[in-house]
């Protein structure tokens, strides 16, 4: 027989002591499971951890029973004991999903087993997708508003590094040598790729990170921009 989970968590003290303690989570859950006639019950608790963190002890010994198979329901007392954010929320409640077990949260009258269930899910998703939507349109007339003032938008190319204004490019010398030597090494010493690739690093010429590691795509790349402009 498969199990049902009583999943309990606390982020402190405090909770405990203002009557959400685990002990009194565990009571409600085990009278709900009475009453809907839910067996076979493991208690499984996070005690002073954050509902931000997803990757609680509990959280990750309901997901690997998951995996082999060893449950069919998961019981909350409320979907803020669960997760805190929509996103983790709808994350996890994906997986249940997928692994054909119910989800019931006390406290919500949440029981993926029924329609209205399987709908409160569905309008998360929708409230979470409107989410996402709108942070990408305030990012939009954010970035269009900077290239009406005149501000440069997105990454500066190698070679560059941007005024103190924001809007004009001015050369970077360090970055001009690193190109400068690409080219010549190509062109003149008809180095390969990987070569150049080996001497970038040997003679510690930093890249956009300020790192002096180099890639062939990276290399590949800057020569056919300023193949042409370099002489």
């Amino acid at each position: 027989m498969k199990k049902t989970i009583i999943y309990t968590r606390v982020s402190t003290e405090l909770q405990s002591q203002n009557g959400i303690s685990l002990e009194n989570q565990e009571e409600r859950c085990k009278s709900y499971c009475l009453i809907h006639q839910l067996e076979n019950i493991e208690i499984i608790s996070d005690r002073g951890i954050s509902g931000k963190n997803t990757k609680r002890a509990g959280i990750q010994k309901i997901l690997k029973m998951i995996e082999s198979k060893q449950i069919d329901n998961v019981v909350v007392y409320s979907l803020s004991r669960f997760a805190r954010s929509v996103k983790d929320t709808l994350s996890l409640l994906d997986v249940f999903g997928k692994a054909g077990l119910n989800f019931h949260s006390i406290t919500e009258s949440i029981d993926t087993a029924s329609a209205s269930g399987r709908f409160f899910v569905t309008t998360l998703s929708a409230i979470s997708q409107y989410e996402r939507e709108l942070t990408s349109e305030r990012t939009k007339s954010v970035l269009a508003y900077k290239k009406q003032q005149g501000f440069r938008v997105g990454s500066v190319l190698f070679g560059y590094k941007l005024a103190a204004d924001g809007k004009k490019l001015l050369k970077h010398s360090e970055e001009q040598k690193t190109i400068q030597m690409i080219v010549d090494l190509k062109r003149k010493e008809n180095k390969s790729y990987n070569e150049i690739v080996k001497m970038l690093t040997e003679r510690k010429r930093k890249n956009k990170n300020g790192q002096a590691k180099w890639y062939k795509s990276s290399v590949i790349k800057l020569y056919k921009i300023y193949s042409v402009t370099f002489s």
